[in-house]
């Protein structure tokens, strides 16, 4: 019988380190290589430190691109269904908790947990060789297979699989170096942005706000267009603004300019409501100040913001609505996102055009294989982004196998 040829995986975060157990159930060599001396660094940082390793309601509307079709990330997905995964984990001895949102954790609610499993089951194989605090330079591609360039030296191999991740949270081990592998290689890349990450936002009184938590409405506009919408925590900080709730819609802003961010103090009242209520306690309570009245509603420190920001003579109906239309309808122009050093993870990568889909192989290169967050899909928050670096290594995994052991 034929030797089985080993495999290179080029980075031990969640997808690398799944390709690679996947393939050593297959009875497929590997050799796993990681730039920095633990594998997994940010697969411990996921959910801080909970580890949201997945989302049972995952499917392509919680993702964007500007390569991949919807049909095709859906394939992808669907590979590697939630049942599949739980079924996987079971049979690896992790018992993992669902959430009625459909969020999933490990039941441990530990990040570490989940990885002392995967490394034991790693280390526990006769075929696995782990190359840690090693980067490889250079990829290049010759007669039979790959050449891996590193500062220890060279190898080659018939087989390669790029699981590098992203420039997101370099403090935790995030670089671009992966997608200069395949540049090098004359792959296209899709421009890269931070995402799920908080926004810097130019404003007097969101500055003001500092530390004040709020559930807030978000609408993000490009002109006359609504881009997203979300619901949601909203944290004021001296720069901008971060929370749960930005972190949905940074997605959204990417690269974009002349952006305008359109915030809802009071997502629970409708404006007409919210002028009864005020013309009301306005007239019940005539020696009761802007701040006194807002503060039944409004956070204090909003509220003061407000009233030193806006001048009101509650007898002045026209100013009365122009007050609710600001506090439903508060503009903030041109939000950036904070950058990849607060980001959690990366838009853009490796173009859906390189890749088949049905494999994740490149359609460049035989035998060239990129998964999880290299590639130009970025999903919400709530586990969705791990869900497809899983589902990817998977199809990789099985495509593997199929040309490995026929």
């Amino acid at each position: 019988m034929q030797e089985i040829p080993k495999v290179a995986i080029i980075g031990a975060g969640a997808s690398g380190i799944f390709c690679a157990m996947l393939l050593l159930s297959f009875g497929i060599p590997i050799v796993l290589y990681e730039k920095n001396k633990t594998l997994g660094k940010k697969l411990l940082a996921t959910g801080n430190g909970r580890c949201n390793i997945h989302n049972q309601h995952t499917n392509a509307k919680h993702y964007q691109t500007s390569s991949f079709t919807p049909k095709e990330i859906q394939s992808i997905l669907q590979t590697c269904s939630f049942g599949t995964f739980a079924k996987t984990c079971q049979k690896l001895g992790i018992a993992l908790e669902i959430c009625e949102d459909g969020r999933v954790y490990p039941q441990s609610n530990s990040a570490k947990s989940v990885l002392e499993v995967f490394g034991d089951i790693l280390k526990d194989s006769k075929n696995f060789t782990m190359v840690l605090g090693t980067e490889v330079l250079e990829l290049c591609q010759t007669q039979g297979g790959f050449l891996l360039k590193s500062a220890q030296g060279q190898e080659k191999y018939s087989c390669v699989v790029l699981a590098c991740g992203s420039e997101a949270t370099p403090k935790l081990g995030g670089s671009d170096k992966g997608l200069e592998l395949a540049k090098n290689l004359g792959l296209e890349i899709v421009q890269t942005y931070p995402s799920l990450v908080s926004l810097n936002i130019e404003s007097p009184l969101i500055c003001a706000l500092s530390g004040v938590k709020i559930k807030a409405k978000l609408t993000l506009k490009k002109a006359n267009q609504t881009l997203a919408e979300v619901l949601g925590d909203v944290l004021f900080t001296d720069y901008g603004i971060s929370g749960f709730g930005v972190l949905d819609i940074s997605s959204y802003v990417r690269l974009e300019k002349d952006l305008t961010m359109i915030l809802d103090f009071l997502p629970s009242f409708e404006e007409r409501a919210l002028e009864n209520q005020l013309v009301n306690l306005a007239k019940t309570y005539p020696k009761r100040n802007l701040i006194s009245l807002l503060s039944g509603f409004l956070n204090p420190k909003i509220a003061k913001a407000f009233a030193q920001n806006f001048h009101w003579n509650p007898k002045n109906t026209k100013q009365l609505k122009q007050l609710v239309f600001k506090l439903k309808n508060f503009e903030l122009k041109n939000p950036t996102t904070k950058g990849f050093e607060n980001a959690e993870v990366s838009g853009g990568g490796v173009s859906g055009e390189e890749i088949n889909p049905k494999t994740m192989e490149s359609k460049k290169y035989s035998n060239l294989y990129i998964v999880g967050e290299m590639l130009d899909v970025v999903g919400n928050r709530g586990g969705h982004n791990l869900a497809f670096a899983f589902s990817s290594a998977w199809v990789c995994a099985r495509a593997i196998r199929a040309k490995c052991l026929q």
